[in-house]
């Protein structure tokens, strides 16, 4: 596993981050829910917007921190997970996806517990994707264990086929 780039720069807007990397990307992350998860009574500092309005790289390029010494912050490896989370998921993504993991309509629809018609409405953009199955179809496809214990491969319809 390769390491992620070195953080280069780093600016806030509410609870947006916007992160320079090494490597020339840019990333907006939204740290919200980062920001409301249970931690240290040190990390109560972020509750202040003052404090929450002055990030900085500390750590050469491993951390976006928010005290002097650069312990209150959020590393550069979580940042990017958070960052790959909120991409986009739409329509492509989703056919993609099904590609990737060799899913039939009905097969996907039924590991995601929605219709096929649902499926179908996904796929082509006539519905908004859920978030929750957005979450899902990463975390199938990140953790094959997760596939493995969920998935139950579809029966074929129809008639069968005539031996030749």
């Amino acid at each position: 596993m390769t390491s992620p780039p070195r953080i280069e720069t780093v600016s806030i807007d509410g609870t947006v981050l916007t992160v320079g990397w090494q490597d020339g990307t840019v990333d907006d992350i939204d740290i919200a829910g980062w920001l409301a998860t249970p931690a240290p009574a040190e990390a109560d500092i972020l509750k202040d917007p003052e404090v929450l309005a002055k990030p900085h790289v500390a750590h050469w390029g491993t951390v976006v921190a928010w005290d002097e010494s650069g312990d209150i912050g959020i590393d550069h490896h979580h940042l990017r997970l958070i960052a790959a989370e909120q991409r986009p998921f739409g329509p492509d993504e989703l056919v993609a996806w099904q590609s990737r993991m060799g899913l039939s309509n009905q097969a996907a629809a039924a590991l995601l517990g929605v219709g096929v018609s649902t499926f179908h409405t996904y796929k082509n953009g006539s519905a908004p994707i859920p978030p929750v199955v957005k979450i899902a179809c990463r975390a199938i496809e990140k953790d094959p264990v997760l596939f493995q214990a969920h998935y139950k491969p579809v029966q074929k319809r129809g008639r069968p086929r005539k031996a030749a």
